[in-house]
């Protein structure tokens, strides 16, 4: 089942509810009113829907650098684990590395976070006296870095081309998106003549696109333009890049009609006379 994952509202409230109230999870809201309550008063809580349904709940919040979630709630197979996932993509995009939760302190609870990547690094009490778990995952970093001879595979799937020609090595002008090890996106830069870099619409695995990744790795590959002599660069306006248009007007670019411009900036003479007078 595909799920959407978004912040839970106040027309939410009663379906939240309804997921919560058969779990007994001490400190759920189990009515509609409990759930306006705890959203009034600073509570963010992420869902999983499907088909106008709610399968799922979670709440998140960060706390000093650090991710944290508990309360979560699954009333369909893969949902809690799917919820879990969209807290880390989170993390991710506002650059935290750590995410924590505690848990009732059973084999089976902490089996299941340990597939999920959590470890136990605690013991506690909960407030009710019961014993609990403090669990930890390291997320990995996302970055945008030059191709490797070992991205070959990743970036032939995302392409749909033959990766031999990344298996030769690395190649002027590609860079890949990594989540970790695991290869994510790709984009190039390439030289069209007379100073003129084109630059590919970023390619992304469905789960990391809209997330500021595509406005990221496109400055990536200005930078590259830019550090090797092109004056300017263009790039289609493909849909994908809809919400990313902000971040990259930001960043200097221009919409104009089809096409995304970019002109590097280049100091007059005299200025640059004086910088090395």
């Amino acid at each position: 089942m595909e799920f959407i994952f978004r912040l839970a509202g106040s027309d939410d409230a009663a379906a939240v509810a309804r997921l919560y109230s058969p779990s007994r999870l001490p400190g759920s809201p189990e009515s509609a009113g409990e759930f306006e309550r705890m959203a009034q008063t600073g509570h963010a809580f992420l869902v999983a829907e499907s088909g106008g349904h709610l399968y799922g709940a979670v709440r998140f919040r960060d706390d000093e650098g650090i991710g944290w979630f508990d309360l979560l709630v699954s009333a369909r197979p893969w949902a809690g684990a799917q919820l879990v996932r969209a807290v880390e993509r989170g993390c991710q995009d506002r650059g935290l590395r750590l995410v924590r939760t505690r848990c009732e302190d059973w084999a089976l609870l902490e089996d299941y976070f340990a597939r999920l990547g959590y470890l136990p690094i605690g013991r506690g009490t909960s407030e009710s006296g019961e014993p609990e778990l403090l669990l930890e995952r390291r997320l990995p970093l996302l970055t945008v870095r030059e191709q490797r001879r070992t991205d070959a595979e990743a970036i032939g799937g995302l392409l749909d081309e033959d990766p031999w020609v990344f298996e030769q090595g690395a190649r002027p002008g590609w860079f890949v998106a990594s989540d970790g090890d695991r290869v994510i996106g790709v984009i190039q830069c390439a030289d069209v003549g007379r100073g003129l870099a084109r630059i590919s619409v970023p390619v992304l695995l469905a789960a990391y696109r809209g997330r500021g990744l595509e406005a990221w790795m496109v400055q990536r590959a200005a930078e590259y333009a830019e550090t090797n002599g092109f004056h300017s660069a263009e790039m289609d306006a493909d849909r994908s890049l809809a919400e990313s248009r902000k971040a990259l007007e930001e960043r200097y670019w221009v919409l104009d009609g089809q096409v995304w411009k970019r002109v590097f900036f280049t100091p007059k003479s005299d200025e640059y006379d004086e910088q090395w007078d």
